[in-house]
């Protein structure tokens, strides 16, 4: 299977991740664009409204390297799966729990990071989700078996390995359990009379054509 067909199998909102994610790196592999212009920073932000920083630092995980590589193939094998299996056929649902996630990090940015691109992040919040709701999975990444739960840490891990920070790790893994918890445990406790803090909005089940 080529690339392109591999990438064309995978779920929608996935795809896009990854296609955006290639394209920003070849962009500025090539010098067409700056990463400069594409990291968090808060300044530009608010006082020049540079908006689109808060979503391409998100979706920029540097130029072409081993840790772009490795990113990448977290989203094509772990991510998608999430999307497919546990999110199937709900896609507005996935993109609504990258939306508050997405949000909830920038708030834990803004008041204690001095992240400029939240990336790698993300993909350990999606990981640990994909854990818990995997929990009876057993997993091997390299030489390391072990259970579902677990892989956020263990990819954590890897990355540290490979130059990554480990205020990103905590930050998006913290963030995983906010939304497992609250999504996925704290509905079916008698106290919350199935009240749902992530609601999907019925907007955007309609832009995606998911049905209730």
């Amino acid at each position: 299977m080529n690339v392109t067909s591999l990438i064309g199998h995978q779920p929608p909102v996935t795809r896009c991740l990854i296609l955006t994610s290639v394209l920003l790196m070849v962009l500025c592999s090539l010098d067409v664009i700056s990463p400069f212009t594409l990291y968090l920073n808060w300044q530009l932000i608010i006082y020049e409204l540079q908006l689109w920083r808060l979503v391409t630092c998100f979706l920029f995980f540097g130029n072409f390297s081993l840790q772009f590589c490795w990113n990448t193939y977290v989203l094509v094998f772990y991510c998608s799966s999430l999307e497919e299996i546990a999110f199937h056929r709900k896609s507005a649902d996935f993109l609504w729990m990258l939306v508050c996630g997405a949000g909830m990090l920038l708030v834990l940015t803004y008041f204690f990071g001095n992240t400029y691109f939240v990336s790698g992040a993300m993909i350990d919040l999606m990981t640990y989700i994909w854990g818990r709701r995997n929990s009876a999975a057993r997993m091997q990444v390299f030489f390391f078996n072990f259970r579902a739960p677990y892989l956020p840490w263990v990819l954590a891990w890897i990355s540290l390995l490979m130059g990554g920070s480990v205020q990103d790790h905590l930050m998006g893994i913290a963030v995983g359990h906010t939304y497992y918890f609250f999504e996925d445990v704290y509905p079916l406790l008698p106290t919350s009379k199935g009240f749902k803090v992530f609601r999907t909005p019925r907007l955007l089940k309609l832009v995606c054509n998911q049905s209730d």
